[in-house]
């Protein structure tokens, strides 16, 4: 006997005139049927070795070769003298051994190269994206999306695809490698074996009793797990879009100090402005400035000036580089009240003394300080801070007096004082509940080299320093670098005073002010001037340190806009940009290239063991067809007798009958190699039904295609399109936020982040994976039993039947093929097959997890609306003329809390690039909703990135909005200068004192009219104001003054600032004030009564020279003889303002932590506020007022209505001394000359004299002063100006229990005790107040982590599973029809085997015929169906069509053994035939 393995050898080793022109070659074949040919290789075989010595070549393999007789049956023997040898003329057409086509070397050396070329581009892909930390910037546009989402998916299925097919060409042929062994294999393990999915695959792999370990498959089943459940789900999670940081070397510039070195403590007023402005608003004056430390400025060298500005841009970078900071550090220790006694105070040299009082401190280290008080001083009496030099040992008192404090052993180098009122104010006695604590501090200042970093971002700049290095390489300041005596000398100046006056802004009376000298101005009112709060905070000291750093950072600030027109250092640097960049998650690529590493070592394997020399198969032709099958056991009697009684049994039987023998592929055939004894078979058969379920012998055949199988596909697939379609409803109505659905896993190993992996596309790839595996089990079923079909339905020629396969073909190819034959169920099948790869890619492009929101809806009480009630105050009416205004008190609540000023927050946004109120946005402040009544809760988890409640939120709602702005015109006459300026003759020693005056100018200009041009009821108006409605000539006599005038200043007070000298010479200036327009004989706050109130916004611009001394003023005063003279005419634009409050509806959308309006749309048209002008301190009497002695002398209840009083408060700010106005008469300088003293809502610097409201208005223009002259520039920024100071006027301490200045609370109204108006006033109101709804709906919208649906990517996944499910349907119906023609499964060699075993024709043409020569000629057409053999016997089988039909189900044949017998035994009669035919008629599967 000879064995496969010796054919191969020897087939391998005759190579001597092999003629590929043989009459094999030349036959026709099916133009798809790439395994029907023989393998010819290119190499491999030459090594499989010789032929074993004595050993017998066979001449021939019957049947192959048409030109061949058909050989004797096995059973007889060559002759001896053929042995050894190949008969002449045979030896050209010796047929070739055969190969599945992925198993040949070209085919499988290019499913090993595409998987070397997958694993190169993951490691390439993921060497490049750590490099460079991504791969390229995702910009969105469509190849992006494809090359990151479709592409590897796509690639990852066809691998698979490749993996699954060779798999199942392993799994195939896997039978004929163990027949073809030289000891043959038992049925159970060759032809009764099958394995249809992998987990078959899997087990049958491993080694049993009866045969051994079948590496092949079990290699490739393991390639194909790796495959479905690994390199299939992680490809669509292999490359994301996400933020990355990298980093790139660039030249950096830095501001070059060393020009002004050593620094000088010369504060500006814009120097106090900028530190006042951040101690108390908390606002960012400079990128560069922080509360620890002041960095000297760099930036990227393509930059063209030096960004020193709050926010350097908007750009999303990082810079770093190494240059120096500076920082100051103070360390401070308690000082503890020691005790108080009552002593006597001189007052002086030759006056008398006072009672006062003498305080003792100490602290740890010994140092002891005394303070020296007088008990009226404003310090003793009304308490207050001092913070001041160790050295300075005199404290200036309001009065005009002084106090003392002494110091004695104290290594610190200044101190500071905080008490509580020390004495009674009425009767100076010591109080016995005061509270007084202190610190004493030493200094230090600091400069280091350190690294630091600028983090930019849209509308924020944040710079940090490595502090580790800074401190390590930190000295203190030389004195080449910073003047620190002359520093300190500064910051404990008094001119704190000027900038904070804490004497005006506590308490409009002085002796109930708290006291504050230097710093400690500043630092109370951070307390809001209240001493009680001072002592009360134990961290004091570093509030202390705070403003001493910030006063440094602002004089360095200084320095660097000095510097920043040098020549910049060139410095080395860094650029970190944030990029959404497409980058390759490690993690994941890590897994793969592991995985494809292991597969390619798998494939090598593969393709070393599937040589034909280490598993020959014995096969020259595809064994598939069933003709390729009929020829293999042709000629092998014994084997055709041992199937041939077998066609009646299902496949449990047929395993059972065949059991325990032994079958072997020799020379081309399958021969019966052993059959077992009695015992031996009766031991099989014991073992067999101890393997399989007792009843699985007795059970009905298989049906091919099970319904509650394909029912339960179609219940998936259903369910699946159900899921997809609601999650796609669910995602574009609400969003995918769900904790289950954006849950990322963050993978790292040994401490290396590998980046977080969500589920989502993994878990999706899985079910796409498993529809494919059930799919394709589906397909590949149908694809083998579809020839059987066809057989089964009718008669049909070779190349549709006997001789056709669809196993070696697949999905679109499969599909074209079947269609070529009509056969449409496999069409739709295959096409499905198909559409299920297309599937698996859609399905894992289907999610991408990213930022967005879910939405939800609330309703919460309204609180608020806009202010009908004017607001209520409480003033004194004056005893006489010469006493303060009532309103008084109204106007200066206004600024007493300079923590929420709102001029200085509006001057802080405008010239420091300060952000907006709250609630408002673009000019409009919105009524605000108490939006801590939206509940907190927690909406998802997302892994080791989730966050705490979602306190961030953006909130949608209708609300009242409202506005301030100006309607402004110029005004015409100021061309003619006369009306407003006077030329002085400055020679002239009448008039001007020349002695005390420059020598400079010989004619020069003043502002304003002279006293001698005015009437005596507008003498104060002397050259600080001008008429609004001048005559139409230069004015000839006191009469023609009437009407309205401005002034200059705020009020009618004489300008005595600011020139502006360089060397010697006079610069230009400018002078901007903003005033209001009032009828002559009257003085602020008394403005007149029509409101709203038109004032004057000026810009002046000129040559001033300050110093000129008048000789014959009216008073004595030197102070008040001083003028500002012009050296020439100045420039002056002017413009009439009419402010605007107007109201409208609005839908905003904001932050709900902040209140920072996203977005706004004003819903109607904007119309007036009518109640914004209604009430001008509007005096009530109280019944107390009624009884009272005096007529004008009493209290009284005054309401104002919101926009006289913000109008009165904006426009008399900038004149703090004059908020309670000039009393009529008063003749003193100090009610003429404006208070250069006073610069707390000012700016005097060398030539610059402007209100807050002009500086911000300056700012807004980059400081040109040129430009404030054009009448449409000053109206714009004007306009930007009023509208941003009334948006912080109405966001200014607004509760929702009382409102504030423009809101109220729902029900606020009078109070009852109101009194009575003083003049009866006119109660019919325009119109009626508002009633607002009770509450407010409020649409939340939560930032969450979303998991986002592909649009197309699901629409192509619900049309795919459409036509899937339609497609199961229409296989669950054609089943019915299947499983009737083929009442049992066709999977084994056996079970084709029992179908030809009988057939003597079909087994004749096997004999004489190739496949090729016989698929289109007419006589192969055959049928599966009952025919008569040649033994007489009706059996179930293919036979060739012109045999009679039996027309006996199979199944009744499995049921009734009495029926197996007469059939087997051909005792049947006419009738059964005849009436079973009738039945088969019936449902068509015979033809009549």
């Amino acid at each position: 006997m000879t064995s496969a393995y010796d054919y191969s050898v020897r087939v391998a080793n005759w190579d001597a005139g092999r003629n590929t022109n043989g009459p094999y070659d030349q036959l026709s074949r099916d133009e798809g049927d790439f395994y029907d040919q023989p393998y010819l290789p290119h190499s491999g075989f030459e090594a499989i070795g010789e032929p074993q010595e004595n050993q017998a070549i066979p001449s021939h393999t019957a049947g192959w070769n048409s030109n061949e007789p058909a050989s004797p049956s096995r059973g007889e023997e060559t002759p001896p003298q053929d042995q050894g040898r190949m008969p002449d003329g045979h030896r050209t057409s010796f047929p070739t051994p055969w190969l599945p086509y992925t198993l040949r070397w070209p085919c499988l050396s290019g499913i090993i190269s595409f998987a070397f070329l997958l694993e190169i581009s993951v490691v390439i892909i993921h060497v490049i994206s750590t490099r460079n930390l991504g791969l390229v910037d995702d910009n969105g546009s469509g190849g992006i999306v494809v090359g990151s989402k479709f592409v590897p998916t796509t690639l990852a299925v066809i691998y698979v695809l490749c993996t699954s097919i060779l798999l199942d060409d392993i799994k195939r042929t896997e039978p004929f490698a163990r027949l073809a062994s030289p000891s043959g294999a038992l049925t159970e393990s060759s032809l009764t074996w099958t394995a249809d999915a992998w987990w078959d695959a899997l087990f049958g792999s491993f080694p049993t009793r009866s045969r051994k370990t079948s590496w092949a498959m079990l290699l490739a089943t393991f390639i194909f797990i790796f495959g479905f459940l690994v390199v299939s789900p992680l490809s669509s999670t292999l490359i994301v879009s996400q933020d990355t940081i990298f980093t790139r070397d660039t030249q950096f510039a830095q501001i070059d100090m060393a020009a002004s070195m050593p620094l000088q403590a010369n504060p500006f007023s814009t120097t106090y402005f900028r530190a006042i402005s951040n101690i108390l608003q908390n606002v960012t004056t400079s990128a560069w400035l922080s509360d620890k430390y002041a960095v000297v400025p760099f930036w990227p060298d393509e930059i063209d000036h030096a960004p020193l500005g709050p926010v350097i841009s908007n750009n999303i970078q990082t810079w770093t580089a190494n240059t120096k900071a500076f920082s100051t550090e103070l360390a401070c220790e308690e000082l503890e009240f020691k005790g108080a006694r009552t002593i006597e105070i001189s007052l002086g040299e030759g006056l008398d003394t006072t009672t006062g009082i003498s305080i003792g401190l100490s602290s740890q280290s010994g140092c002891t300080i005394s303070l020296a008080l007088r008990n009226i001083s404003s310090l003793a009496s009304s308490g207050g801070a001092i913070w001041l030099a160790m050295g300075n040992t005199t404290l200036i008192e309001p009065d005009g007096f002084n106090d003392t404090i002494t110091t004695n052993a104290c290594p610190q180098d200044e101190v500071a004082i905080f008490t509580t009122p020390l004495t009674n104010s009425t009767t100076s006695n010591l109080l016995s509940n005061f509270t007084i604590t202190g610190v004493s501090c030493r200094a230090s200042y600091y400069v280091g080299d350190t690294l630091a970093m600028v983090a930019l971002s849209e509308g924020e700049t944040i710079v940090t320093i490595d502090e580790p290095r800074y401190l390590m390489t930190r000295i203190p300041i030389p004195d080449h670098v910073v003047d620190v005596s002359a520093f300190k000398d500064v910051l404990f100046a008094s001119n704190w005073t000027t900038h904070v006056n804490t004497e005006k802004l506590a308490n409009t009376n002085q002796f109930e002010s708290p006291f504050a000298s230097g710093p400690a101005n500043l630092l109370s009112a951070l307390y809001n001037f209240s001493p009680g709060q001072l002592v009360a905070d134990e961290n004091v000291a570093k509030n202390m340190q705070k403003i001493e750093q910030r006063f440094l950072a602002e004089l360095l600030r200084d320095a660097f806009d000095y510097s920043s027109n040098a020549v910049p250092l060139p410095i080395p640097g860094s650029v970190l940009n944030k990029v959404r960049r497409i980058v390759v998650v490690p993690a994941v690529a890590i897994t793969l290239e592991v995985v494809v590493a292991v597969q390619l070592l798998l494939l090598a394997a593969i393709f070393i063991y599937t040589r034909p020399a280490k598993r020959p198969l014995g096969l020259v032709a595809d064994p598939a067809p069933p003709m390729s099958l009929a020829k293999l056991i042709t000629n092998e009697d014994d084997t055709l007798q041992s199937f041939k009684c077998l066609y009646d049994k299902t496949t449990q039987q047929l395993k059972l009958e065949l059991l325990g023998k032994r079958y072997q592929l020799v020379d081309g055939g399958i021969r019966l190699a052993s059959d077992r004894g009695t015992s031996n078979r009766y031991d099989a058969v014991n073992w067999f039904r101890r393997t399989w379920h007792r009843d699985d012998h007795t059970a009905g055949p298989k049906k091919v295609f099970k319904f509650w199988v394909l029912l339960g596909l179609f219940a998936l697939l259903a369910s699946i399109l159900a899921t997809i379609a609601a999650l796609y409803w669910y995602d574009n109505a609400q969003g995918l936020y769900q904790t289950a659905f954006v849950y990322a896993i963050n993978i790292s190993i040994n401490g290396i982040d590998l980046g977080p992996v969500n589920p989502a596309s993994i878990i999706t790839t899985l079910v796409a994976v498993c529809i494919g595996l059930w799919w394709g089990s589906i397909d590949t079923t149908l694809r083998s039993v579809q020839p059987f079909l066809a057989l089964a339905k009718e008669p049909v020629l070779g190349s549709k039947g006997v001789s056709v396969t669809y196993r070696s073909s697949y999905l679109l190819w499969a599909a074209f093929r079947a269609s070529k034959r009509r056969h449409l169920v496999l069409v739709l099948i295959c096409t499905g097959a198909f559409f299920v790869e297309i599937f698996t890619v859609a399905m894992s492009s289907l999610w991408t997890r990213g930022p967005g929101t879910v939405s939800s809806t609330i309703q919460i009480p309204r609180q608020l609306q806009l202010r009908h009630v004017p607001l209520l105050s409480t003033g004194t009416l004056p005893a006489s003329p010469s006493s303060r205004s009532y309103k008084v008190n109204a106007i200066s609540s206004l600024f007493n809390n300079m923590r929420t000023s709102w001029i200085y927050g509006a001057a802080v946004q405008l010239s420091l690039n300060g952000s907006e109120p709250p609630w408002s946005s673009d000019g409009w402040s919105f009524v605000q909703s108490d939006l801590s009544l939206i509940p907190q809760q927690r909406l998802q988890n997302v892994g080791n990135e989730t966050a705490p409640l979602d306190l961030t939120m953006d909130v949608t709602l209708e609300t009242s909005a409202i506005r301030g702005r100006l309607e402004c015109s110029p005004y015409e006459f100021l061309s003619n200068t006369s009306l407003w300026l006077t030329e002085w003759d400055l020679t002239d020693d009448q008039v001007w004192n020349l002695t005390a005056s420059p020598n400079i100018l010989s004619r020069g200009y003043e502002l304003g009219l002279p006293f001698d041009m005015l009437d005596e009821s507008a003498y104060s108006l002397e050259n600080n104001a001008f008429f609004l409605n001048p005559p139409p000539e230069v004015y000839k006599g006191r009469s023609n003054f009437s009407g309205d005038y401005t002034s200059f200043f705020v009020g009618p007070r004489r300008l005595q600032c600011c020139e502006n000298t360089t060397n010697g010479e006079y610069s230009q200036s400018s002078v901007g004030y903003w005033s209001f327009n009032q009828p002559n004989e009257t003085a602020y706050p008394d403005v007149g009564t029509r409101w709203p109130a038109n004032f004057t916004v000026k810009w002046i611009r000129g040559r001033p020279i300050q110093g000129y001394n008048k000789t014959g003023e009216l008073w004595s005063s030197d102070e008040a003889r001083v003028h500002l003279i012009w050296a020439e005419k100045p420039q002056m634009t002017a413009l009439n303002c009419m402010p605007i409050i107007e109201t409208a509806n609005a839908s905003i959308t904001l932050d709900a932590a902040d209140g920072r309006v996203i977005s706004f749309n004003i819903v109607d048209a904007p119309r007036v506020d009518e109640f914004a002008w209604t009430d001008d301190f509007t005096i009530y009497q109280t019944e107390e007022a009624l009884q009272s002695t005096s007529i004008n002398h009493y209290n009284a209840n005054l309401t104002t209505s919101h926009g006289v009083l913000f109008l009165i408060g904006l426009l008399g700010a900038a004149d703090v001394d004059n908020f309670g106005g000039i009393a009529k008469g008063t003749v003193v300088p100090q009610g003429q000359l404006e208070n250069i003293q006073d610069q707390t809502f000012n700016i005097r610097d060398p030539g610059l004299n402007v209100d807050l409201m002009t500086y911000s208005m300056l700012s807004l223009v980059n400081d040109d002063h040129q430009a404030l002259l054009d009448p449409g520039t000053l109206e714009r920024t004007a306009q930007r100006t009023f509208t941003t100071l009334f948006q912080h006027f109405v966001n200014n301490n607004v509760t929702f229990d009382n409102g504030g200045y423009v809101y109220q609370s729902v029900d606020e109204r009078f109070p009852d005790d109101i009194g009575n108006p003083r003049v009866p006033q006119n109660n019919t109101r325009v119109v009626e107040p508002p009633i607002p709804p009770e509450t407010v709906t409020l649409h939340i919208s939560r930032p969450v982590e979303l998991l986002q649906m592909s649009e197309p990517a699901a629409w192509i996944c619900m049309l795919l599973l459409a036509y899937l499910m339609i497609t199961s349907v229409i296989l669950v119906i054609a089943s019915r029809q299947y499983n009737r023609l083929l009442p049992k499964q066709v999977n084994s060699i056996a079970d084709v085997a029992v179908l030809v075993a009988g057939s003597e024709r079909l087994l004749a043409m096997a004999r004489e015929r190739p496949v090729e020569s016989i698929k289109s000629d007419p006589a192969s057409t055959a049928k599966l169906g009952w025919f008569h053999g040649e033994d007489g016997i009706v059996r179930w089988g293919i036979e060739l069509a012109d045999k009679v039909a039996r027309p006996d189900s199979l199944l009744e044949y499995g049921e009734n053994d009495s029926e197996d017998d007469e059939i087997r035994g051909g005792a049947t009669t006419g009738e059964k035939i005849d009436g079973t035919a009738k039945i088969l008629r019936w449902f068509g599967f015979l033809k009549r």
